[in-house]
Formats: C-alpha cells, structure tokens, sequence
C-alpha cells in the first residue's frame, strides 16, 4: 500500500514536472521543473525493473526534450547535434571496450571479487542480468540520467553562469541523486559495513566526482553519447561481471574443492608392487 502510494506521488511529480518546465518562463522555472520530473521518476521506479522501468525512463526523457525545446535548447545544446554523431560513436565504441576490458580484469582478481558482491546481481537468473544490462541500465537508468543532467541541465545552467559552475552544480544534483540507491546498495551489498550514512556519503561523493566526469567527456567531445558510454559500460559491465564471477567462477572454484577433497579421501595412488614384489 505504502509503495503503491509513492508511486502515485511520484507519477504526479513526473507529469507536474515537466508541466512547470514548460509552463514556467525563464531558466530557472525549467531548472525547476527538470529537478521536480527527476524526483518523481525515482519515486515512481524505485523497485521497479524490466519493460515497466523502461518504458517510464523513455517518456520522461520525453518529458525533458518538451521542456528543453519549449525553452529553445537545440540538439547541439544538449551533445546531439548531427555533426558529433561519428565522433561521439568512435569514442563510444572505445570507452566500451577500455572499461569492460578494466572491468573484467578486475573481476577476475580474487582479492576484488567482493567488490562484486551485490545480491540484486549475483541472485538472478543468466536472462535476467543481460536484460538489466542491455535494456534496463542503457533505456532506463542512463538515458534518462544523461539526457536530464549533461543534456538538459548542463545547458541551461550554462546559459545563466559560466561552464565551470554549471558542471559543479550538474555534478553536486548528480551525487545527491544517489543518496536513495546508496540506501539500496547497502541493504544488498556484502562488501558494505557500519552504518548506512557511510556508504551514503561515500556514494555521493564518489557519483559527484563521477559527474565531473561525465559532464568534462560531454563538453570536450561535444556529443552525449561518450559519458552515456561511459555510464552503461560501468554499470552494464559491472552487472554482467559480477554475475559471472558469483555464479560461475564460484562453481568451478566448489568444483575444484570438491576433487581436491576426494582425492583426499581416497588417499595418494599408490603404485603397484610388480611381479616381484
């Protein structure tokens, strides 16, 4: 009943959102309006995974290329202009496979491992955690996070201050947006300890500086495309790798525990005496 309410609650702060964005005049009533459809959107899909998350992730982007029109943002604005097309592709392709390349490296380091222990990855089915990297993360939790604060956002506090405040400010509302996940993230992750504020302020922090990133990528190539990259090849990679290390590198290592305990059992081979003995 209790979640049932929070996402009405959120469903109405998504559509009033992106009613204030439009209807406000002025920057700050689109910055407004941008801020009010985020929080809704994390009410309305916290909980929620497959077909239903990706469909919610893909209307409010929608929502947000409305108010970013309405408030004479171009596709350039927001890192999507035609001409950054192939080189925002090149630099894509290349981040994908430098991080996933990282990623599975560090995965397959035994001292790292449990850096990989979260139970909303390694408890789901093979199907499950492919759909979650190549639907729900790229359709609902990085289209919408990129669009929404190196698109939209980025530009319009660009336009009202200079480039460094704007990715400041973009890169603090980044951090602070996680403040809800990281409660999620400690109730599942093995390698979480004390209380819960640590690993809120640690995710924070860690997801501002991550912003900074993201938002630095998206000016100096110009396109949104390479931090989109950038956020799907750590959290998709990050997904898959930590279902393979927990499901399937942990069997071979029982496997192998379980021979080497029977060969135990059985005792050496012992060789065989030979017609003289």
């Amino acid at each position: 009943m209790v979640r049932t309410v929070s996402r009405g609650v959120g469903f109405t702060a998504l559509v009033a959102g992106v009613v204030v964005g439009v209807l406000l005049l002025g920057t700050y009533g689109a910055i407004l309006g941008v801020l009010i459809t985020m929080v809704g959107f994390q009410m309305l899909t916290r909980g929620v995974e497959g077909a239903p998350y990706i469909v919610a992730g893909i209307s409010a982007t929608a929502g947000l290329a409305v108010v970013a029109w309405k408030h004479g943002l171009t596709w350039t604005d927001l890192g999507l202009g035609r001409s950054t097309w192939v080189t925002g592709a090149l630099w894509s392709l290349g981040i994908v496979v430098l991080v996933g390349t990282v990623i599975g490296i560090a995965g397959a380091v035994p001292g790292l491992r449990h850096l990989f222990a979260d139970d909303r990855i390694t408890e789901v089915s093979g199907a499950e955690t492919a759909r979650k990297a190549l639907l729900d993360i790229p359709f609902g939790t990085v289209l919408i996070e990129e669009f929404a604060f190196r698109g939209v956002m980025l530009a319009l506090v660009t336009s009202r201050t200079s480039t460094l405040w704007a990715v400041v400010v973009t890169s603090v509302l980044f951090g602070l947006w996680h403040v809800s996940p990281a409660l999620e993230m400690h109730d599942s992750h093995n390698a979480t300890q004390g209380s819960s504020w640590i690993t809120v302020v640690g995710t924070v922090f860690f997801t501002g500086l991550s912003g900074v990133g993201f938002a630095l990528l998206r000016l100096f190539t110009g396109s949104l495309f390479p931090p989109a990259a950038l956020h799907w090849a750590a959290n998709g990679t990050g997904v898959v790798v930590g279902w393979v290390v927990h499901n399937v590198t942990s069997r071979i290592v029982e496997i192998e525990e379980h021979h080497h305990e029977h060969g135990h059992e059985h005792g050496p081979d012992t060789p065989d005496a030979g017609p003289g003995a």
